[in-house]
């Protein structure tokens, strides 16, 4: 929870105040890409959150049910991002 926060806090300096040096896949340059930054750490989030719930496996149909939840809300974040932008 800190890390997301600490993007976004870095994200919204660079973007409204001034310029932090960062690595190239941090840098924040409209407030698209900050988006699509978090939803990239968010969807990593879904991904560890699942592996977790595989690893406690106890019912298969529930552990089907996680899965295609975090599939469907992973792929609408992966779709934003792709698409998102329009140029």
């Amino acid at each position: 929870m800190r890390r997301r926060l600490l993007i976004f806090a870095i994200g919204l300096y660079e973007l409204f105040i001034g310029d932090v040096v960062m690595p190239g896949w941090l840098q924040i340059h409209s407030l698209h890409d900050l988006k699509a930054k978090l939803a990239s750490v968010i969807v990593l989030v879904l991904a560890v959150n699942f592996l977790s719930h595989l690893v406690e496996w106890r019912d298969a149909a529930e552990t089907l049910e996680f899965g295609l939840a975090v599939a469907v809300v992973g792929a609408a974040l992966i779709a934003f991002g792709h698409f998102g932008e329009k140029d």
